[in-house]
């Protein structure tokens, strides 16, 4: 039996889409650090959800790892280039302990971002 919904798959695979979209325009602009955050910030938010739909087809160890890893990407890259834009700054040593907590931050403010772009006379 799945353990989410077919809506959820759904979104998934959207975000798999909109995660690809954005390597390709890090690999066609590789000095943009813009773009190179944007994929870092929702590859480790999808890597964060996909935990439970892969656990259906590989050992949940290997989606626990790769969310972990592509979260410490992200974390190591705002602390590099101070980029991160949620309230807690991604210096602050809570995140050394959950780094996916970071990710779940930093979603939220891109989304926000992304969000407040697409609406008129934004």
């Amino acid at each position: 039996m799945s353990t989410i919904s077919p809506i959820d798959h759904l979104a998934l695979l959207r975000a798999t889409a909109a995660v690809e979209g954005l390597d390709i325009e890090r690999t066609v602009h590789p000095d943009d650090q813009v773009r190179q955050r944007a994929y870092l910030v929702h590859r480790a938010a999808l890597a964060d959800r996909a935990v439970s739909a892969l656990a259906e087809v590989e050992p949940a160890e290997e989606s626990e790892q790769d969310a972990e890893a592509t979260a410490r990407r992200l974390l190591e890259h705002d602390r590099a280039h101070g980029t991160g834009r949620g309230p807690v700054p991604a210096a602050d040593s809570r995140w050394d302990a959950d780094p996916r907590g970071y990710v779940h931050q930093e979603h939220v403010g891109a989304l926000r971002d992304e969000h407040d772009q697409e609406q008129p006379g934004a």
